[in-house]
């Protein structure tokens, strides 16, 4: 019963860690991703993201 309890834990301490890791890594990508999209200016549409 202990080895469970200290098991469940255990996991759900890495679990927070890596999910919060992967969510801070995730958001960054999409923040440079962001920038990079709105930092062009085109008088033209892009075609290829309005057929995504």
């Amino acid at each position: 019963m202990i080895d469970f309890s200290l098991g469940a834990a255990i996991g759900a301490a890495l679990g927070l860690i890596l999910g919060s890791l992967l969510t801070y890594w995730i958001g960054d990508e999409t923040i440079r991703a962001l920038r990079s999209g709105m930092a062009k200016t085109e008088d033209q549409p892009n075609f290829e993201k309005l057929l995504q």
